[in-house]
């Protein structure tokens, strides 16, 4: 039977409101699940006899700061099960928490051990030029918010030159290296149009175009195919709100329906649990 599947979601996830009044991440309800950032895809994986959570950590603060939460998450999902091991799809900055877990793990051993694969969805594993653009051209957003209370020190960590960094760090690579003998890494990427991109994904999506090439409105593909040996393929028609299952207005120039979309998306992370151990 396949390990308990662990849905990590990205940064500032836009449905941290209703979620807090209706605990949507807690919900049994396939009503209130089709509310979650993961629109209905925890319902639809235990309809298939999957055992599904869902992560919880923090909204838009540091890499390692909701790589801690995610390890709390894990922690407590193996405790409860009584699982010897967990399956990790992430989507977006999900991955780059799950990488920076593992590794931040690597001399305690009580998680990355017990994680027996990392599947990734438009994770800007190479970060996004156009969180670059972003902070070059806004330099006073973070201390802005941070006098307001709210924490955006995620977005240096999606920066290019921070992801290199980490990606280029021998000590990474050397730990990342040995977990491929007892991890399964398998990655995604998510590709639109300009014309299918949700409106508010329009602008980064156009920056991350000049720099990058394909995207989804927020990660280009380049980056989040990781490594060639990883990537399984681009999920073609989606934008960065699509992958999860959301329909945005922009779909109506693409021809597909909002049960139309649901059912494929909810359809590729079908066809991803199954390639789980």
């Amino acid at each position: 039977m396949t390990y308990p599947i662990i849905l990590a979601h990205g940064v500032c996830r836009f449905d941290i409101l209703w979620n807090e009044a209706l605990q949507t991440d807690n919900s049994d309800d396939p009503k209130l699940d089709k509310l979650h950032y993961f629109k209905g895809i925890r319902t639809m994986l235990k309809k298939k006899g999957y055992v599904a959570y869902h992560s919880m950590a923090s909204w838009a603060a540091d890499v390692d700061t909701r790589a801690e939460d995610l390890r709390r998450n894990v922690r407590k999902i193996l405790d409860e099960t009584g699982a010897k091991m967990v399956n990790i799809i992430a989507h977006s900055m999900g991955g780059l928490d799950s990488r920076h877990m593992l590794f931040n793990d690597r001399n305690d051993g009580k998680i990355h051990n017990r994680v027996a694969s990392l599947v990734t969805i438009s994770t800007p594993h190479h970060g996004t030029s156009f969180a670059d653009w972003g902070l070059k051209n806004l330099p006073r957003l973070i201390p802005v918010a941070k006098k307001l209370g709210l924490n955006l020190d995620a977005l240096k960590d999606l920066r290019t030159d921070a992801c290199r960094k980490f990606n280029e760090n021998p000590e990474v690579q050397e730990f990342e290296t040995a977990c491929e003998s007892g991890i399964k890494f398998l990655t995604y990427a998510g590709r639109q149009s300009f014309l299918g991109v949700f409106d508010v994904l329009k602008v980064p999506f156009y920056v991350i175009e000049k720099k990058e090439g394909e995207n989804d409105g927020l990660v280009p593909v380049v980056s989040a195919k990781w490594k060639d040996e990883y990537f399984q393929g681009i999920i073609d028609n989606a934008d960065h709100l699509n992958e999860l299952g959301w329909w945005d207005s922009a779909q109506f120039l693409t021809g597909e329906s909002e049960d139309e979309l649901l059912g494929r998306i909810h359809g590729i992370y079908a066809e991803i649990a199954e390639k789980l151990p």
